[in-house]
């Protein structure tokens, strides 16, 4: 019988050498380091609802209007986030957004009177060359404008309406924070925390009484520079190694947006920004 020819020595994937599992992560762990060496910058649009309020009972205009109810609005923040990677766990971020927020004070009456004295004006009130007839007071408790000789004196069949005053404020905020991966896979979460600047660029203060709504001057009470301190959650959800959509609630103490208040007022804001990240 013809004799069995051996195989040559290596021709056999068994007879191949087996890599070890450190072998074999080896590439992975080189393409990470090379997707971890381009990809750390990170910018996008970032757009969020804002809701601002206060803690305690005070008032951002007078004392006057300490016993009314007040109530915040909702609004809207939109801009530009970036962000650099540190390290594998912590990132620094900053960006600019545009916010807008708002405050009403309820239970407001207002009359007009041709010869309104000074004194009846509210001193927080820059008022306008229109607005500077209109007396505010607050209805709480039965109160009533303060009295001068011609404030009765208002032709108009309904000259005294009762309504709210509403606060409108809006600021470029510049915000500088860090973030820590709390877990980094294809889904992920973080902490967020840090400072921002908000440089005022409009303030308006309006009396609304049903549909009508009428301008009457600026706060003179704010800071045109005024800082918070915020803190908040991200989560994110990487498309591919460039692309990632984000979720972050975030909470923010206002630190002196205004000179002066009366009462306890202790501003701050709420918001849910979103927005889709390209790292490179």
């Amino acid at each position: 019988p013809k004799p069995i020819e051996k195989e040559e020595a290596g021709s056999s994937p068994k007879d191949l050498p087996k890599k070890s599992i450190f072998e074999a992560l080896e590439p992975e762990e080189a393409v990470a380091e090379i997707e971890s060496a381009t990809g750390k910058w990170s910018v996008g649009p970032s757009l969020a609802p804002v809701y601002f309020n206060s803690f305690g009972d005070g008032s951002p205009i007078s004392s006057n209007f300490l016993n009314n109810s007040k109530s915040g609005t909702l609004n809207m923040s939109y801009g530009l986030q970036v962000s650099y990677q540190l390290s594998k766990k912590l990132s620094l971020r900053s960006g600019i957004h545009r916010v807008d927020y708002g405050y009403n004070t309820n239970d407001v009456g207002f009359t007009s009177s041709p010869t309104a004295r000074p004194s009846s004006l509210i001193r927080t009130i820059s008022y306008s060359e229109n607005s500077k007839n209109l007396v505010v007071h607050s209805t709480i408790d039965g109160g009533q404008p303060l009295q001068q000789p011609a404030a009765a004196d208002v032709s108009a069949p309904s000259a005294a309406r009762e309504g709210q005053m509403l606060q409108e404020f809006g600021y470029l905020e510049i915000p500088v924070e860090m973030q820590y991966n709390l877990l980094d896979r294809k889904w992920g979460i973080n902490l967020i925390g840090g400072l921002s600047s908000l440089f005022l660029v409009e303030n308006s203060v309006s009396l609304q009484s049903g549909e009508a709504v009428t301008e009457i001057g600026e706060a003179t009470n704010m800071n045109s520079l005024n800082f918070s301190t915020n803190f908040g959650l991200g989560f994110y959800y990487r498309l591919n190694s460039s692309f990632e959509v984000n979720l972050q609630p975030m909470f923010k103490y206002q630190l002196n947006t205004f000179t002066e208040t009366s009462g306890s007022f202790r501003p701050y804001s709420i918001g849910v920004y979103s927005g889709l990240n390209f790292r490179f």
